[in-house]
Protein backbone atom coordinates (compact mmCIF):
# COMPACT_ATOMS: atom_id res chain seq x y z
CA UNK A 1 0.00 0.00 0.00
CA UNK A 2 1.68 3.29 -1.09
CA UNK A 3 0.30 6.83 -0.45
CA UNK A 4 0.93 10.54 -2.61
CA UNK A 5 3.68 12.16 -0.62
CA UNK A 6 4.88 15.09 -2.56
CA UNK A 7 3.53 18.59 -2.76
CA UNK A 8 0.11 19.27 -1.01
CA UNK A 9 0.44 15.45 0.38
CA UNK A 10 4.03 15.35 1.76
CA UNK A 11 3.73 14.92 5.45
CA UNK A 12 3.70 17.41 8.10
CA UNK A 13 2.04 19.58 5.36
CA UNK A 14 -0.91 21.71 6.51
CA UNK A 15 -4.70 21.09 4.56
CA UNK A 16 -5.41 23.17 1.22
CA UNK A 17 -7.12 26.11 1.90
CA UNK A 18 -10.31 24.83 0.66
CA UNK A 19 -14.06 26.01 2.71
CA UNK A 20 -17.69 25.11 3.13
CA UNK A 21 -20.17 28.18 3.81
CA UNK A 22 -17.09 29.67 5.24
CA UNK A 23 -16.19 26.19 7.58
CA UNK A 24 -12.46 25.10 6.79
CA UNK A 25 -13.06 21.53 4.96
CA UNK A 26 -9.97 20.04 6.75
CA UNK A 27 -9.24 21.49 10.02
CA UNK A 28 -6.06 20.16 10.75
CA UNK A 29 -2.71 18.58 9.23
CA UNK A 30 -3.91 15.25 10.71
CA UNK A 31 -7.24 15.51 9.00
CA UNK A 32 -5.46 16.17 6.07
CA UNK A 33 -3.15 13.33 6.60
CA UNK A 34 -6.36 11.14 7.33
CA UNK A 35 -8.00 12.08 3.71
CA UNK A 36 -5.01 10.90 1.52
CA UNK A 37 -5.86 8.67 -1.16
CA UNK A 38 -3.78 5.37 -1.32
CA UNK A 39 -3.07 2.39 -3.82
CA UNK A 40 -3.00 -1.09 -3.18
CA UNK A 41 -1.49 -3.32 -4.88
CA UNK A 42 -2.75 -6.95 -5.34
CA UNK A 43 -0.76 -9.55 -6.65
CA UNK A 44 -2.57 -12.74 -8.24
CA UNK A 45 -1.32 -15.84 -9.49
CA UNK A 46 -3.70 -17.35 -11.85
CA UNK A 47 -3.94 -21.25 -12.54
CA UNK A 48 -2.40 -22.29 -15.42
CA UNK A 49 -0.97 -18.92 -15.89
CA UNK A 50 2.96 -17.90 -15.51
CA UNK A 51 2.82 -14.26 -15.45
CA UNK A 52 0.96 -12.54 -12.40
CA UNK A 53 -1.61 -10.29 -12.60
CA UNK A 54 -1.26 -7.26 -10.43
CA UNK A 55 -4.36 -5.33 -9.33
CA UNK A 56 -3.76 -1.74 -8.56
CA UNK A 57 -6.67 -0.65 -6.49
CA UNK A 58 -6.29 3.07 -6.49
CA UNK A 59 -8.50 4.38 -3.23
CA UNK A 60 -9.85 8.15 -4.09
CA UNK A 61 -12.58 8.37 -1.54
CA UNK A 62 -11.01 9.51 1.30
CA UNK A 63 -10.33 12.71 0.07
CA UNK A 64 -14.74 13.35 -0.12
CA UNK A 65 -15.17 12.09 3.50
CA UNK A 66 -14.96 15.05 5.23
CA UNK A 67 -17.29 17.06 2.60
CA UNK A 68 -20.02 14.20 2.48
CA UNK A 69 -19.80 13.18 6.24
CA UNK A 70 -19.70 16.26 7.85
CA UNK A 71 -21.56 18.64 5.85
CA UNK A 72 -24.22 16.22 3.75
CA UNK A 73 -25.08 13.22 5.59
CA UNK A 74 -25.09 14.94 9.50
CA UNK A 75 -27.71 17.97 8.23
CA UNK A 76 -29.39 14.89 6.50
CA UNK A 77 -30.17 13.35 9.63
CA UNK A 78 -32.62 16.00 10.30
CA UNK A 79 -34.02 16.46 6.94
CA UNK A 80 -35.26 13.29 5.96
CA UNK A 81 -33.91 11.14 8.62
CA UNK A 82 -30.37 9.73 9.94
CA UNK A 83 -28.43 6.31 7.81
CA UNK A 84 -27.48 4.39 10.73
CA UNK A 85 -25.17 2.82 8.82
CA UNK A 86 -23.42 5.58 6.88
CA UNK A 87 -23.62 7.73 10.25
CA UNK A 88 -21.36 4.78 11.95
CA UNK A 89 -18.89 4.61 8.75
CA UNK A 90 -18.28 8.33 8.94
CA UNK A 91 -17.56 8.16 12.80
CA UNK A 92 -15.85 4.66 13.33
CA UNK A 93 -12.25 4.69 11.82
CA UNK A 94 -12.24 0.86 11.74
CA UNK A 95 -15.61 0.74 9.57
CA UNK A 96 -13.45 2.82 7.18
CA UNK A 97 -10.39 0.64 7.59
CA UNK A 98 -11.48 -2.98 7.50
CA UNK A 99 -8.26 -4.03 6.33
CA UNK A 100 -5.84 -1.89 8.05
CA UNK A 101 -4.86 -0.25 4.56
CA UNK A 102 -6.23 3.76 4.46
CA UNK A 103 -5.50 6.53 7.08
CA UNK A 104 -9.16 6.40 8.75
CA UNK A 105 -10.73 9.00 10.83
CA UNK A 106 -13.22 9.81 13.18
CA UNK A 107 -15.09 12.64 10.62
CA UNK A 108 -18.39 12.80 12.95
CA UNK A 109 -17.08 12.37 16.64
CA UNK A 110 -19.53 8.70 17.69
CA UNK A 111 -21.33 10.74 20.42
CA UNK A 112 -22.59 13.04 17.48
CA UNK A 113 -23.26 9.98 15.41
CA UNK A 114 -25.16 8.39 18.39
CA UNK A 115 -27.29 11.43 18.70
CA UNK A 116 -28.29 11.95 14.90
CA UNK A 117 -29.14 8.43 15.18
CA UNK A 118 -31.90 9.05 17.67
CA UNK A 119 -33.29 11.38 15.08
CA UNK A 120 -36.99 10.95 14.02
CA UNK A 121 -36.86 10.35 10.79
CA UNK A 122 -39.27 12.68 8.42
CA UNK A 123 -38.99 11.14 5.18
CA UNK A 124 -40.83 8.07 4.45
CA UNK A 125 -38.42 5.19 4.49
CA UNK A 126 -38.34 4.28 0.77
CA UNK A 127 -37.56 7.94 -0.43
CA UNK A 128 -35.49 9.33 2.05
CA UNK A 129 -33.35 5.45 1.61
CA UNK A 130 -32.91 6.57 -1.77
CA UNK A 131 -31.66 9.66 -1.27
CA UNK A 132 -29.10 8.81 1.54
CA UNK A 133 -27.14 6.13 -0.47
CA UNK A 134 -27.68 7.20 -4.27
CA UNK A 135 -28.05 11.29 -3.63
CA UNK A 136 -26.49 12.32 -0.83
CA UNK A 137 -23.56 9.51 -0.60
CA UNK A 138 -23.23 8.52 -4.64
CA UNK A 139 -23.96 11.56 -6.61
CA UNK A 140 -22.11 13.94 -4.43
CA UNK A 141 -19.06 12.51 -5.58
CA UNK A 142 -19.69 13.41 -8.89
CA UNK A 143 -20.15 17.92 -7.91
CA UNK A 144 -17.24 17.07 -5.67
CA UNK A 145 -14.61 15.86 -8.57
CA UNK A 146 -15.90 18.52 -10.96
CA UNK A 147 -15.05 21.49 -8.54
CA UNK A 148 -12.45 22.85 -6.72
CA UNK A 149 -11.45 19.51 -5.86
CA UNK A 150 -10.79 18.15 -9.51
CA UNK A 151 -6.94 19.55 -8.83
CA UNK A 152 -6.19 17.83 -5.67
CA UNK A 153 -8.06 14.32 -6.67
CA UNK A 154 -6.07 14.51 -10.16
CA UNK A 155 -2.66 15.44 -8.58
CA UNK A 156 -2.94 12.27 -6.06
CA UNK A 157 -4.26 9.78 -8.55
CA UNK A 158 -1.29 11.13 -10.98
CA UNK A 159 1.19 10.28 -8.32
CA UNK A 160 -0.86 6.96 -7.36
CA UNK A 161 -0.33 5.75 -10.83
CA UNK A 162 3.38 6.83 -10.74
CA UNK A 163 4.04 4.51 -7.97
CA UNK A 164 1.83 1.34 -9.80
CA UNK A 165 4.25 1.92 -12.60
CA UNK A 166 7.11 1.40 -10.81
CA UNK A 167 5.99 -1.49 -8.86
CA UNK A 168 7.88 -4.80 -9.18
CA UNK A 169 5.99 -8.05 -7.86
CA UNK A 170 9.31 -9.99 -8.11
CA UNK A 171 10.97 -7.62 -5.30
CA UNK A 172 8.04 -7.77 -2.77
CA UNK A 173 9.49 -11.13 -0.76
CA UNK A 174 13.24 -9.42 -1.25
CA UNK A 175 12.65 -6.36 -0.33
CA UNK A 176 8.67 -5.36 1.60
CA UNK A 177 7.04 -2.37 1.60
CA UNK A 178 9.79 -1.45 -1.11
CA UNK A 179 8.49 -3.14 -4.29
CA UNK A 180 7.65 0.57 -6.21
CA UNK A 181 11.26 1.33 -5.91
CA UNK A 182 12.52 -1.55 -8.03
CA UNK A 183 10.84 -1.53 -11.28
CA UNK A 184 12.39 0.75 -13.76
CA UNK A 185 9.56 1.71 -16.19
CA UNK A 186 11.23 4.98 -17.72
CA UNK A 187 13.71 2.64 -19.61
CA UNK A 188 11.10 1.08 -21.15
CA UNK A 189 9.22 4.62 -21.61
CA UNK A 190 10.37 5.61 -25.10
CA UNK A 191 12.04 2.22 -26.46
CA UNK A 192 9.26 1.15 -28.74
CA UNK A 193 10.95 -2.50 -29.24
CA UNK A 194 9.03 -4.73 -26.68
CA UNK A 195 5.97 -4.76 -24.55
CA UNK A 196 7.26 -5.16 -21.07
CA UNK A 197 3.51 -4.43 -19.33
CA UNK A 198 0.09 -4.55 -20.52
CA UNK A 199 -2.50 -2.58 -18.59
CA UNK A 200 -6.41 -2.57 -18.77
CA UNK A 201 -8.40 0.13 -17.24
CA UNK A 202 -11.11 -1.13 -14.59
CA UNK A 203 -13.09 2.36 -12.97
CA UNK A 204 -16.58 2.11 -11.33
CA UNK A 205 -18.71 4.91 -11.49
CA UNK A 206 -16.74 8.39 -11.32
CA UNK A 207 -13.53 6.53 -11.92
CA UNK A 208 -14.02 6.65 -15.35
CA UNK A 209 -13.67 10.79 -14.94
CA UNK A 210 -11.21 10.55 -12.70
CA UNK A 211 -8.57 7.97 -14.80
CA UNK A 212 -8.98 9.99 -17.50
CA UNK A 213 -8.54 12.97 -16.14
CA UNK A 214 -5.18 11.86 -15.19
CA UNK A 215 -4.31 12.61 -18.73
CA UNK A 216 -4.25 16.24 -17.95
CA UNK A 217 -1.00 17.50 -16.62
CA UNK A 218 -1.16 19.58 -13.69
CA UNK A 219 0.84 22.95 -13.68
CA UNK A 220 3.76 22.54 -10.98
CA UNK A 221 4.08 25.06 -8.57
CA UNK A 222 7.07 26.64 -9.19
CA UNK A 223 7.47 27.85 -5.85
CA UNK A 224 8.23 24.86 -4.54
CA UNK A 225 11.46 23.42 -5.23
CA UNK A 226 12.02 20.00 -7.48
CA UNK A 227 8.45 19.79 -8.12
CA UNK A 228 8.34 21.16 -11.82
CA UNK A 229 10.71 17.65 -11.94
CA UNK A 230 8.34 15.46 -10.16
CA UNK A 231 5.18 16.89 -12.53
CA UNK A 232 7.12 15.93 -15.15
CA UNK A 233 7.67 12.57 -13.97
CA UNK A 234 4.47 12.15 -13.08
CA UNK A 235 3.43 12.75 -16.84
CA UNK A 236 5.69 10.42 -18.23
CA UNK A 237 4.09 7.32 -15.86
CA UNK A 238 0.86 8.63 -16.73
CA UNK A 239 1.92 8.35 -20.85
CA UNK A 240 3.96 4.79 -20.04
CA UNK A 241 0.76 2.98 -18.68
CA UNK A 242 -2.00 4.53 -21.10
CA UNK A 243 0.42 3.65 -24.05
CA UNK A 244 0.13 0.26 -22.94
CA UNK A 245 -3.65 -0.18 -21.92
CA UNK A 246 -5.23 -1.19 -24.94
CA UNK A 247 -9.15 -1.93 -22.86
CA UNK A 248 -11.19 0.06 -20.61
CA UNK A 249 -13.70 -1.29 -18.81
CA UNK A 250 -16.50 0.95 -17.20
CA UNK A 251 -18.62 0.04 -14.49
CA UNK A 252 -21.65 2.44 -13.43
CA UNK A 253 -21.06 4.79 -16.60
CA UNK A 254 -21.70 8.96 -15.39
CA UNK A 255 -19.77 10.21 -18.05
CA UNK A 256 -22.76 12.17 -19.70
CA UNK A 257 -23.56 13.16 -16.67
CA UNK A 258 -19.97 14.54 -16.33
CA UNK A 259 -19.47 16.23 -19.42
CA UNK A 260 -22.68 18.68 -18.62
CA UNK A 261 -20.31 20.31 -16.59
CA UNK A 262 -17.59 21.20 -19.27
CA UNK A 263 -19.38 22.01 -22.62
CA UNK A 264 -17.16 22.94 -25.48
CA UNK A 265 -16.84 25.69 -28.02
CA UNK A 266 -18.29 25.02 -30.92
CA UNK A 267 -17.05 27.24 -33.97
CA UNK A 268 -19.00 30.44 -34.17
CA UNK A 269 -21.38 31.07 -37.41
CA UNK A 270 -19.65 34.29 -39.41
CA UNK A 271 -20.76 37.16 -38.37
CA UNK A 272 -23.06 38.02 -41.24
CA UNK A 273 -25.13 35.26 -40.90
CA UNK A 274 -26.31 37.41 -37.05
CA UNK A 275 -25.76 40.92 -38.67
CA UNK A 276 -28.14 39.71 -41.56
CA UNK A 277 -30.98 39.17 -38.91
CA UNK A 278 -30.05 42.71 -37.37
CA UNK A 279 -28.21 40.74 -34.14
CA UNK A 280 -24.85 40.90 -33.39
CA UNK A 281 -22.25 38.11 -33.64
CA UNK A 282 -22.01 36.25 -29.75
CA UNK A 283 -19.05 37.12 -27.29
CA UNK A 284 -16.12 34.84 -27.91
CA UNK A 285 -16.68 32.47 -24.81
CA UNK A 286 -13.82 31.82 -22.78
CA UNK A 287 -11.67 28.05 -23.26
CA UNK A 288 -12.88 25.62 -20.58
CA UNK A 289 -10.34 22.94 -19.26
CA UNK A 290 -9.77 19.93 -21.63
CA UNK A 291 -12.98 17.78 -22.13
CA UNK A 292 -13.63 14.40 -21.85
CA UNK A 293 -13.65 13.40 -25.54
CA UNK A 294 -9.88 15.41 -26.39
CA UNK A 295 -8.37 13.23 -22.82
CA UNK A 296 -10.03 9.84 -24.96
CA UNK A 297 -8.52 11.29 -28.08
CA UNK A 298 -5.29 11.92 -26.40
CA UNK A 299 -5.29 8.31 -25.01
CA UNK A 300 -5.60 7.01 -28.54
CA UNK A 301 -2.71 8.89 -29.88
CA UNK A 302 -0.60 7.77 -27.39
CA UNK A 303 -1.46 4.09 -27.89
CA UNK A 304 -1.07 4.36 -31.71
CA UNK A 305 2.50 5.71 -31.55
CA UNK A 306 3.02 3.38 -29.28
CA UNK A 307 1.69 0.19 -31.51
CA UNK A 308 3.02 1.82 -34.76
CA UNK A 309 6.49 1.51 -33.26
CA UNK A 310 6.16 -1.78 -31.47
CA UNK A 311 5.08 -3.09 -35.12
CA UNK A 312 6.25 -0.64 -37.77
CA UNK A 313 5.86 -2.87 -40.56
CA UNK A 314 2.52 -5.24 -39.38
CA UNK A 315 -0.64 -3.02 -38.87
CA UNK A 316 -2.55 -6.05 -38.40
CA UNK A 317 -0.27 -6.91 -34.79
CA UNK A 318 -1.31 -3.77 -33.68
CA UNK A 319 -3.80 -3.70 -30.58
CA UNK A 320 -6.64 -1.97 -31.31
CA UNK A 321 -9.11 0.39 -28.46
CA UNK A 322 -11.51 -0.49 -27.08
CA UNK A 323 -14.28 0.73 -24.30
CA UNK A 324 -16.41 -1.33 -22.40
CA UNK A 325 -19.55 0.25 -20.73
CA UNK A 326 -21.29 -2.11 -18.33
CA UNK A 327 -24.95 -0.92 -17.70
CA UNK A 328 -27.60 -1.98 -15.28
CA UNK A 329 -31.04 -0.40 -17.07
CA UNK A 330 -32.31 -0.44 -12.92
CA UNK A 331 -29.31 1.41 -11.80
CA UNK A 332 -30.10 5.00 -10.91
CA UNK A 333 -27.25 6.52 -11.23
CA UNK A 334 -25.53 5.17 -14.49
CA UNK A 335 -25.71 6.51 -18.50
CA UNK A 336 -25.38 5.06 -21.80
CA UNK A 337 -22.08 5.96 -23.04
CA UNK A 338 -21.74 7.74 -26.72
CA UNK A 339 -18.92 7.24 -28.87
CA UNK A 340 -15.84 9.40 -27.44
CA UNK A 341 -14.35 11.02 -30.12
CA UNK A 342 -12.56 8.91 -32.56
CA UNK A 343 -12.93 5.59 -29.78
CA UNK A 344 -16.02 2.86 -30.42
CA UNK A 345 -17.95 2.16 -27.15
CA UNK A 346 -19.31 -0.95 -26.47
CA UNK A 347 -22.44 -0.60 -24.49
CA UNK A 348 -23.46 -3.94 -22.17
CA UNK A 349 -26.55 -4.59 -19.96
CA UNK A 350 -26.61 -6.47 -17.05
CA UNK A 351 -28.77 -7.80 -13.92
CA UNK A 352 -26.98 -6.99 -10.95
CA UNK A 353 -29.43 -7.87 -8.61
CA UNK A 354 -32.99 -9.46 -7.96
CA UNK A 355 -36.11 -7.65 -9.97
CA UNK A 356 -39.34 -8.19 -7.83
CA UNK A 357 -42.23 -8.30 -9.85
CA UNK A 358 -40.36 -6.58 -12.80
CA UNK A 359 -41.02 -3.33 -10.34
CA UNK A 360 -38.39 -3.33 -8.04
CA UNK A 361 -34.15 -3.94 -7.59
CA UNK A 362 -32.07 -2.82 -5.18
CA UNK A 363 -30.63 0.63 -5.95
CA UNK A 364 -27.53 0.13 -3.90
CA UNK A 365 -26.99 -3.49 -5.65
CA UNK A 366 -28.02 -2.29 -9.03
CA UNK A 367 -25.05 0.19 -8.95
CA UNK A 368 -22.44 -0.97 -6.67
CA UNK A 369 -22.44 -4.59 -7.59
CA UNK A 370 -20.95 -5.11 -11.23
CA UNK A 371 -17.73 -6.56 -9.62
CA UNK A 372 -20.00 -9.31 -8.15
CA UNK A 373 -21.63 -10.19 -11.08
CA UNK A 374 -20.96 -13.65 -12.76
CA UNK A 375 -21.77 -12.51 -16.01
CA UNK A 376 -19.65 -9.34 -16.11
CA UNK A 377 -16.57 -11.60 -14.86
CA UNK A 378 -17.07 -13.93 -17.47
CA UNK A 379 -17.15 -12.03 -20.19
CA UNK A 380 -13.62 -9.99 -18.56
CA UNK A 381 -12.28 -13.34 -18.60
CA UNK A 382 -13.76 -15.99 -20.62
CA UNK A 383 -16.92 -15.08 -22.69
CA UNK A 384 -20.65 -14.50 -22.30
CA UNK A 385 -23.62 -15.46 -24.93
CA UNK A 386 -26.25 -13.84 -22.98
CA UNK A 387 -25.23 -10.76 -22.38
CA UNK A 388 -27.10 -7.88 -24.33
CA UNK A 389 -25.13 -5.40 -26.48
CA UNK A 390 -27.01 -2.18 -27.78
Amino acid sequence: MEFPNRGEFADGVNPPTLTYLGSPVWKSADEWHAAAPFVVHWVVHLRGRSSALIVDEINWWPLLLSLKCRRVMAPEAHLAGPDPALLQFCSDPKAQDPDGMSRSYAWITPEDAAQLEKLKPQGVWLNRTLKDSLVDWGLADVLLATGQLDGILRDGIRQLMAKSAAFDPNQTVASPGKASEHYNWKAQLDSGKTLDQEFVGVTHSLGAYLFFNAINPDAPSTSEPGQSTAAASDDAAVRYIFQRTSLVYFFANQIQMLEITNLENAPQPPAPAFQDRGLNAPPALTASAENFRALVNRWKQMQTDFQTALHPNDETARKKLQVVAWSDPSDVITFRVPKIGDVDVVNLYVQNAHRWFGLFESPGKAHSDYAKNKEVLRVMFESSKSTRTQ
